[in-house]
Order: C-alpha cells, then sequence, then structure tokens
C-alpha cells in the first residue's frame, strides 16, 4: 500500500512538473469593429488571434484585455468563450470591449498629427485545467500605418499661341 502511495505521489509530482513546460500562447488583434455607439461610450468588437507554439492543444476559456493607443488607455473588455487553439496552430476569439466618448474623440484628433497608430493589447488568457483557470499574461505591441492622402497635382497649364 505504502509503495502504490508512493507511485501515485510521483507520478503526481511528473505531471505538475510538466505544466510549467507549457509555452504560453501569442495574442494579437485580428479585427476590431464599432458594434454600437451611444452619446457617453461605444462598443467594441475585438477579433484575437491566439497561437499555440506547444505540440499539445490549449483549451482557453476567456481572456480580458486593455487596449492602450498611442500611448493612451483606449478600451477594455472580457470574453467568456471557450476556444481550442489546436497544437501548433491557430485560433480566433471573439472579445467584446467598451471605450469612452472622449477617448475615441481624443484618437480621432491625434490622427490628423500622425499617419500611425501605435497600439498595445495586453490582459490575461485563461487556460482550463482540472483545477480551475490558470492566467497567462500577454503584452502584444503593435503599430499601423495609414495610408497617405492622395494629393492632387495642379493640372498642367497649357497655353495656346495662336498661329500666324
Amino acid at each position: 500500500m505504502k509503495r502504490l502511495i508512493l507511485l501515485a505521489f510521483t507520478c503526481l509530482l511528473t505531471a505538475c512538473a510538466s505544466v510549467g513546460d507549457v509555452t504560453p500562447p501569442t495574442i494579437q488583434l485580428a479585427n476590431m469593429r464599432l458594434v454600437s455607439a451611444g452619446l457617453l461610450s461605444q462598443e467594441l468588437m475585438l477579433q484575437i488571434r491566439i497561437g499555440n507554439p506547444n505540440d499539445f492543444d490549449i483549451p482557453l476559456n476567456g481572456l480580458s484585455f486593455t487596449l492602450d493607443v498611442n500611448g493612451e488607455s483606449f478600451a477594455d473588455g472580457l470574453s467568456n468563450e471557450t476556444v481550442t487553439v489546436p497544437r501548433l496552430g491557430y485560433a480566433t476569439m471573439s472579445v467584446s470591449g467598451s471605450t469612452s466618448t472622449l477617448n475615441l474623440f481624443r484618437q480621432l484628433m491625434a490622427l490628423g498629427t500622425s499617419d500611425r497608430i501605435a497600439y498595445r493589447l495586453h490582459g490575461q488568457a485563461y487556460v482550463a485545467g482540472v483545477a480551475g483557470s490558470t492566467p497567462y499574461p500577454f503584452d502584444r505591441r503593435g503599430e499601423l500605418t495609414l495610408p497617405a492622402p492622395r494629393q492632387k497635382y495642379p493640372e498642367t497649364e497649357r497655353t495656346f499661341v495662336p498661329s500666324v
């Protein structure tokens, strides 16, 4: 009986040690759209692309995030969507977020001064496990370059000289 308990305890320690070998999933902002707009706040829907660099599936059962734009807090949100990210593959998760009218107005005003938008998406992805969910922090930075506005060139002035 003692050997059986020792064997079970050894197996449990081995299983716990292998959990530490998990490489956290990668998180990217794939898309963002405005769902509804009100006087004081706007609701956003973000598509988050999750990459799994491990050789086994990762079951996610939630995500919380904050989105900073140009160094300013812009939006935050939550998702309780469950998705299994396949081994060495990708999955997407829809995440609902909100921003204030002030934050939106501030960012629209900044668009006039720069053609680049720097963003930071950070938060926690919750990996489902036997003992509940384990939060894995993530922090992704990126930059978007806006297309240059078309420039209008003045039409070539044509001078007609009458022939004599």
